[in-house]
């Protein structure tokens, strides 16, 4: 609101300004770019001091970066996982062991075969492709195939990450 009151105040000073000097000079007299101009400046002049004034700076905000942890030993933590993931509903299960199992066997291609990790994701993605490119219908049956039966599903994941451990390209 400050900021328009000054712009009111400096129009009307501006056209008193403006009446006073085109009063003085003969009106034949066409008006100098320094009677249009530099009022201009010096209105622009006053908005940039205004907002300077007004303006602040930005406050560093610290923040507290806590490390997680896990409360009991990490291999635990990892077999519960897979605890959980056995007794898991099929979309759990799809989404994220398997996920996880892909993405492993998609950096292990990409690192023997040195592809980029997109060109190994899509090859693995194809069928025919990825079962020709893996050389195992068996790892490409259980990380792209149909789901397992829930009771299956801890041997199916030792199996992969045995498999993508011996796996080489």
């Amino acid at each position: 609101m400050k900021l328009v009151r000054l712009l009111v105040s400096c129009a009307i000073v501006y056209a008193v300004l403006l009446l006073l000097v085109r009063g003085i000079l003969p009106p034949e007299s066409a008006p100098t770019i320094s009677l249009l101009g530099l009022p201009l400046v010096v209105v622009g002049a006053f908005i940039a001091r205004d907002l300077t004034r007004r303006s602040t700076n930005p406050t560093v905000q610290l923040r507290n970066h806590t490390v997680p942890h896990i409360a009991e030993d990490p291999v635990r933590f990892l077999s519960g996982q897979i605890r959980v993931a056995s007794g898991a509903t099929d979309s759990y299960f799809e989404r994220i062991v398997r996920a996880r199992l892909r993405e492993l066997l998609i950096a292990k291609v990409a690192l023997e075969k040195g592809i980029d990790r997109d060109v190994a994701r899509r090859t693995l993605s194809d069928p025919k492709l990825g079962q020709r490119f893996l050389g195992s219908v068996e790892l490409y049956d259980i990380l792209y195939g149909p789901l397992p039966s829930s009771r299956d599903r801890n041997q199916l994941i030792d199996r992969a990450v045995g498999m993508i451990g011996a796996w080489t390209g």
